[in-house]
C-alpha cells in the first residue's frame, strides 16, 4: 500500500549521509569520519542511542501520520460506500429521488433541462435525449451531481422553419437492456390537425436510430429511419431487439415498419388502417406504445387505436373505438397502458383479452414492486385496484379527484387535492391521512423509496417553501427539508429533485 511506502520513505532517513558519517564514528569508522573521532561531536554510545531513539521518533511519528490517512482514507471509502448504496436503493424503486438534506441547494444549473430518456431511472448519470436553445437535439450522458458532461453525440442539426401549418414530432430515447439507449433523431414535418396538407409534410433532412452504450458513449449502431419505401420515421416504440417505427408517407397513409437492432434490417412493413372519412383529427400522426405485454398499440389521429404483433406486423386486433379517444397511461418501465372508453368505465388493453377498470387508470409516480399485478383506477370518487389478469375488483376506497399514487411496501399512497391518504395493498382500508394544502399542486406523491415527501408550502412555520418528510407507516413527520431561497418548486427528475422554469434547470441536493 502507498501508506506502507510513506512509512518506509520516513525510515529512509537514516541513510542520510550524516547519520552515516555519525554513526560510523561511533562504531570507529576509518577516513574522513575517523579523522573527527574524539571531538564533542563526535560518536558515543550515548549519542547512538540518542540517534537511535530520534530515527524511532521519526518512524512512530511516520506510522501515526500512515495510520491518520489510512483513517481518513477509510472513512472517505465507508462515505463513498455509504452514498453508492444510497443510490442503488433508489435505483432499486422506480420514481424514487436521492434523500434529500434537510438544507437543499443547487448542484447546478443549465439552460435546457437534463438529458431523459423514457424508462431510464438512474440518480448518477443523466442520460438521453436533450434539446438545445436553438431546437438542435443530441444524446448526453451527464455526471447529475455535478452536471459534467461525460459524453455527447449529436443527433438532429437546429431545423428551419417551414411554415405554421406543420410541426415536428421531435426526437426521443427510451432506455434498452444492457444500460444502453435507442434513440429516434428525426426532423420530419407533419400536419396540424386542421391545416392543409403542404409539400413539407413528411420531409425530413435526418431520420435515424442510434444505439449507444450509456456507459462509454459507444455507438453500437447508427441506422436508418427510413422504410424501404421512403418513409420517414416520426416515432418510435421499443419491443426487445426490435424498434417499432411509424411514419406518414407522401399521400397521407400511416405506415409502420420495424428494424432489427442487431442486423439494422427491416423485418416488415404494414400500412396502418387508414382514418375515417367522418372521423376528428385530433392529433398529427399516429403514435406507437409498446404494451406491458410486448403487444404494439398504435394510438391513432382520430382516436382509435390498433394493435400489433412486434414479430410480423400484422393487425392482431382494431380499429378499436370507444366513447372517446384513447387514453394513455405511460408507466415507469417506459412501457405503457393503453385504455378505451367505455362511458363510465375503461377498456386496459392487452394482445389476448381486455381488463374492464372502473373509472379511468390512475398514474403510478413510484413503485417497489410489492403489488404486481395491480392496476390502480379512479371513478366515482373512489380509488379501485383491478387484478391485471383477471380484471376483477380486489377493493375500492374513498379518494376524491386523485392525480397520482405510490406503491411501497404493500401500501397505495393516493394525493388528491386535499389530502395524502395512505391505503393498505391488500385491502384498501385506510391506514392514515394527512391534510393537504389548499395551494399545493403535484403530480403525485414523492418519495426515496423509504420516506414520503409532502409539499410544505411558505408560510407554514417557514418563509420557505419546502417538503416534510412522512413516515409512510403512519404519517408520522421525520423531518423538515427546505427548498435553496430562490427556488419555489421542485420534482422528480430520473431519481433526482429537479426545478424546470423557462429560463433552465436546477438540479437539487
Amino acid at each position: 500500500m502507498v501508506r506502507g511506502r510513506d512509512t518506509r520513505v520516513v525510515d529512509l532517513d537514516e541513510d542520510d549521509p550524516a547519520d552515516a558519517r555519525a554513526d560510523a564514528d561511533a562504531r570507529g569508522g576509518t577516513g574522513h569520519a575517523g579523522a573527527r573521532a574524539g571531538t564533542a561531536s563526535a560518536g558515543t554510545p550515548t549519542d547512538a542511542r540518542n540517534r537511535g531513539a530520534s530515527r524511532r521518533r521519526w518512524v512512530v511519528a511516520g506510522v501515526g501520520v500512515a495510520v491518520l490517512a489510512a483513517g481518513l482514507w477509510t472513512a472517505q471509502a465507508a462515505v463513498e460506500s455509504r452514498e453508492r448504496a444510497r443510490l442503488e436503493d433508489v435505483r432499486d424503486v422506480p420514481g424514487a429521488v436521492v434523500p434529500p438534506p434537510a438544507d437543499l441547494r443547487v448542484l447546478w444549473t443549465t439552460a435546457t433541462p437534463p438529458p431523459q430518456a423514457d424508462g431510464r431511472h438512474d440518480p448518477r448519470t443523466f442520460a438521453g435525449l436533450r434539446t438545445l436553445a436553438d431546437g438542435a437535439t443530441d444524446i448526453a450522458a451527464v455526471d447529475a451531481a455535478t452536471g459534467a458532461e461525460r459524453w455527447v453525440l449529436p443527433l438532429v442539426p437546429a431545423p428551419a422553419d417551414r411554415g405554421p401549418d406543420v410541426f415536428r414530432v421531435g426526437s426521443r430515447c427510451a432506455a434498452a437492456g444492457g444500460d444502453r439507449l435507442v434513440c429516434l433523431g428525426s426532423d420530419v414535418t407533419l400536419p396540424r390537425p386542421g391545416a392543409s396538407r403542404g409539400a413539407d409534410v413528411g420531409v425530413a433532412t435526418v431520420s435515424r436510430v442510434v444505439v449507444v452504450d450509456v456507459g462509454s458513449g459507444e455507438v453500437e449502431a447508427d441506422l436508418s429511419a427510413r422504410s424501404a419505401g421512403g418513409v420517414h420515421a416520426h416515432t418510435f416504440a421499443l419491443t426487445d431487439d426490435r424498434v417499432v417505427l411509424v411514419g406518414l408517407d407522401a399521400d397521407g397513409t400511416s405506415r409502420a415498419w420495424a428494424l432489427d437492432l442487431t442486423s439494422g434490417r427491416q423485418v416488415w412493413d404494414v400500412a396502418l388502417p387508414a382514418v375515417r372519412a367522418t372521423s376528428t383529427l385530433l392529433v398529427g400522426a399516429d403514435t406507437p406504445w409498446t404494451l406491458p405485454d410486448g403487444t404494439v398499440a398504435v394510438a391513432g389521429r382520430d382516436g382509435a387505436v390498433v394493435l400489433l404483433d412486434p414479430a410480423d406486423g400484422h393487425v392482431l386486433r382494431g380499429p378499436l373505438r370507444g366513447t372517446s379517444a384513447v387514453i394513455v397511461t405511460p408507466r415507469l418501465d417506459g412501457r405503457a397502458e393503453l385504455a378505451v372508453p367505455r362511458g363510465e368505465d375503461a377498456d386496459v388493453l392487452r394482445a389476448d383479452r381486455d381488463v374492464r377498470v372502473p373509472g379511468r387508470l390512475l398514474g403510478v409516480t413510484a413503485d417497489d414492486g410489492s403489488l404486481p399485478g395491480l392496476l390502480l383506477s379512479h371513478g366515482g370518487g373512489r380509488v379501485h385496484a383491478v387484478d391485471a389478469g383477471t380484471g376483477e375488483v380486489r377493493w375500492s376506497a374513498d379518494a376524491m379527484t386523485p392525480d397520482g399514487a405510490a406503491v411501497l411496501d404493500g401500501r397505495v399512497h393516493v394525493t388528491t387535492a386535499g389530502e395524502l391518504a395512505t391505503l393498505d395493498g391488500g385491502t384498501g382500508a385506510r391506514l392514515w391521512a394527512r391534510d393537504r394544502a389548499s395551494r399545493v399542486w403535484s403530480s403525485g406523491p414523492v418519495t426515496d423509496g423509504t420516506l414520503l415527501y409532502e409539499v410544505r408550502p411558505a408560510g407554514d412555520g417557514s418563509d420557505r417553501p419546502g417538503f416534510v418528510a412522512l413516515d409512510p407507516g403512519d404519517g408520522t413527520e421525520r423531518a423538515d427539508v427546505l427548498l435553496p431561497r430562490d427556488v419555489w418548486s421542485a420534482a422528480p427528475w430520473a431519481g433526482r429533485l429537479v426545478t424546470v422554469t423557462a429560463a433552465g434547470a436546477r438540479v437539487l441536493g
